[in-house]
């Protein structure tokens, strides 16, 4: 064979070599290992570059004595020795007599010549393939090209494992951070339930006997006992919109889905927050379609009942708050909650579903934890709905819903309901 076919031979011989192999590590031991076999070389080291130093990674001959074992594994510095300089000036070297090279950097090999290429990726230096031979004037011509040849075809296969090896470390740690942050919200999640559950217990029955104590109570007591009975039920209500909070999160929400009579839903809404309504000197009007949709009637009604409380807390005396339920299509229904209220600012609308965030200048005056409006919009998803709102300050607030009139039981089991 003449030496180009053996040449061509040995440089396809290498690429088949670099193809089977899956890891980095794996790939630099078999280069390792095939450049000294198909060359015929006593030794060969690959060094990476890791923050200006060469690092030697895998190499045959004296320098690995065992499997996968670097021999006294040495990091050179970018223009220090023969290696280090070849790196920085990214051209390869031949010393055909070390003895005469003050920059040789003894190692376990302790040659008499050293060649000594640098690998190559996009024209930025990744790495050297260094060689060393126990002869002076150790390496021919035919050795330096093909040296150079299988380090510009290694220089690519390494800077693609590499990359896949950032990107599986990558990978791994948003796996380990997201497994981090779940356990961390599990923990939470698991304290909040675990706390409301102790508190519910005590503050039902504080409730309980302040209804009791004021069946048979003087005024002056009677006022007392109602500042007991505001508080504990405000508390009582933060505690239940924490475990909404929970169970949203953690797809612990079990829908009770039935066929729902829309226009009756919408009448119990409005006839409960009437009082309410009064005392706010709001009038309330509805305009709902005689048609039914498949959903969990507490749900919807939880998220309506928040929507036209909050019209009616943000409203102006003689003001005025309208729902409406029509559909859209022959798949969806569109329920609309307006109000003539006092509107809520662009800045202040983009952050309407943050938690615990309350707007405008009355946000003192008004009852109200802050989390309302987070729990409907999750409820409504829950309901494989949307929600979206449009603001003008001064004018009034618009909030459309919209849900499916047949829910997909495909999808409620795939949130864990």
């Amino acid at each position: 064979m003449s030496d180009g076919k053996l040449n061509l031979e040995i440089i396809n011989q290498f690429a088949i070599s670099l193809l089977q192999q899956n890891s980095l590590d794996d790939l630099l031991w078999s280069m390792a290992s095939n450049i000294g076999e198909l060359l015929g070389f006593e030794d060969c080291v690959i060094y990476l570059l890791e923050d200006d130093q060469l690092i030697q990674k895998a190499a045959c001959g004296v320098k690995n004595p065992e499997s996968r074992n670097i021999k006294n594994q040495i990091k050179i510095q970018l223009g220090e020795g023969i290696v280090g300089s070849v790196g920085l000036n990214a051209r390869m070297e031949y010393v055909p007599d070390l003895s005469k090279d003050s920059r040789y950097i003894e190692d376990e090999f302790n040659g008499c010549s050293e060649l000594a290429v640098p690998l190559l990726y996009e024209a930025k230096v990744i790495g050297v393939l260094d060689s060393e031979s126990s002869k002076v004037d150790g390496f021919d011509r035919r050795d330096l090209k093909m040296f150079e040849s299988l380090a510009n075809i290694a220089g690519a296969r390494i800077a693609s494992a590499i990359a896949q090896a950032e990107k599986e470390a990558a990978e791994a740690e948003l796996v380990k951070a997201k497994l981090d942050a779940d356990k961390a919200n599990q923990a939470k999640s698991d304290f909040i339930a675990k706390m409301s559950h102790e508190f519910k217990t005590p503050l039902n029955a504080i409730l309980g006997f302040s209804n009791i104590l004021k069946r048979n109570a003087d005024p002056a007591t009677e006022e007392k006992l109602d500042k007991i009975l505001w508080s504990g039920q405000h508390l009582l209500a933060l505690v239940n919109e924490s475990m909404d909070v929970i169970q949203l999160e953690q797809n612990y929400l079990k829908l009770d889905l039935r066929p729902v009579p829309i226009e009756q839903v919408v009448i119990g809404c409005m006839d409960i927050m009437q009082s309410e309504a009064r005392n706010g000197e709001v009038h309330l009007e509805f305009d709902c379609a005689s048609l039914q949709l498949e959903t969990d009637r507490n749900r919807l009604q939880q998220v309506l009942m928040n929507l036209i409380s909050n019209a009616i807390k943000y409203n102006r005396k003689q003001g005025q708050v309208k729902v409406s339920a029509q559909p859209v299509n022959e798949a969806e229904l569109e329920i609309v909650v307006e109000d003539t209220g006092v509107g809520i600012n662009a800045t202040d609308l983009k952050l309407i579903y943050e938690p615990f965030r309350r707007f405008g200048s009355r946000q003192n005056e008004i009852e109200g934890h802050g989390v309302g409006m987070m729990i409907c919009r999750q409820l409504v998803e829950a309901l494989h709905g949307s929600i979206h709102i449009s603001s003008e300050v001064d004018i009034g607030t618009r909030v459309c819903l919209r849900l499916p009139l047949k829910f997909h039981e495909t999808q409620h089991s795939a949130m864990g309901g």
